[in-house]
């Protein structure tokens, strides 16, 4: 992906979190706290994890200072889902309003990663997409583990496609 208006890429965010809400509300109200180990995330945890490293790395906090900035944490067990999805839609309409507003120079401009490095931010932005669909795997993961179906991403499962190609 090659980020190079600002109005494109909010579009483009929208549709990311659009499949990524998708499968948070397929999750059974009971498994919202379920995590594989002691040390592994809840989705609700997984929520509240795409939300503050979004508005960290790549939405109100890097439209402040073009850098990144310290990450929102949580005790765990401290949200119920409801309360982690009105706090990843307020995080995203913060990031939206920086998004949508990006031109070509500002895309151009050199943003401080969390290890110091200078990024040109159309590349940096890239990776709030990644975080996110990387973070909707586990969820993806956790449905099947759970012995549920995982939820088509474009339409189609895998058993769908295959039965459409070999026609």
């Amino acid at each position: 992906m090659r980020v190079t208006d600002g109005k494109e890429f909010t579009s483009y965010m929208r549709t990311v979190r659009k499949r990524t809400l998708e499968v948070v509300r397929a999750v059974p109200p009971e498994r919202t706290n379920w995590r594989m180990s002691g040390d592994s995330m809840s989705v609700i945890e997984i929520v509240q994890h795409i939300a503050s490293v979004e508005k960290a790395l790549w939405g109100a906090a890097l439209a402040r200072e073009m850098a990144a900035a310290r990450l929102d944490e949580f005790p765990r067990d401290s949200m119920d889902m409801a309360t982690a999805l009105t706090y990843m839609k307020d995080v995203r309409a913060g990031s939206e309003v920086f998004w949508s507003g990006l031109g070509i120079e500002k895309l151009r401009e050199k943003v401080k990663t969390p290890t110091g490095d200078l990024i040109q931010l159309d590349r940096w932005l890239v990776l709030a997409a990644e975080h996110e669909i990387h973070h909707r795997g586990f969820i993806h993961a956790y449905r099947k583990i759970w012995g549920l179906s995982s939820s088509p991403i474009y339409g189609l499962t895998y058993e769908d496609l295959k039965q459409l190609l070999a026609r």
